[in-house]
């Protein structure tokens, strides 16, 4: 199966609208990523940009800790992105950090696909 499929049966399933039923999926997952981003500076945390339409891949070398998302009602239906366009997150995501052996993005991915079933 699916994501794609996935989420079908569950808005079906809960009688949610799509829009609603993505636009929570994006924040939980911006949210699970984040908090499974390994800490030293704050700055790999603070730089997972949330976009709709097209790719965010700006770095705020200011920012540290969590930056919360904006969706608007609609934004569900578009396609949405949730990226970190730091040179060294592709490391961490591959298991570079002892915080996060295992990555991030991966892991998040299986558990929004079991919080479906």
């Amino acid at each position: 199966m699916s994501f794609d499929s996935d989420i079908n049966r569950f808005a079906e399933r809960t009688g949610l609208e799509m829009d609603t039923v993505i636009r929570k999926l994006v924040f939980d997952a911006h949210r699970m990523v984040t908090k499974k981003t390994p800490v030293d500076t704050g700055r790999a945390r603070a730089n997972w940009n949330v976009s709709v339409n097209t790719i965010d891949r700006s770095v705020n070398e200011n920012a540290r800790g969590q930056q919360t998302p904006t969706l608007r009602t609609g934004d569900g239906l578009k396609t949405t992105y949730i990226v970190n366009s730091l040179p060294y997150i592709h490391a961490l995501e591959t298991g570079s950090s002892k915080q996060a052996p295992n990555g991030m993005v991966a892991i998040t991915i299986n558990e929004l696909r079991n919080s479906l079933k």
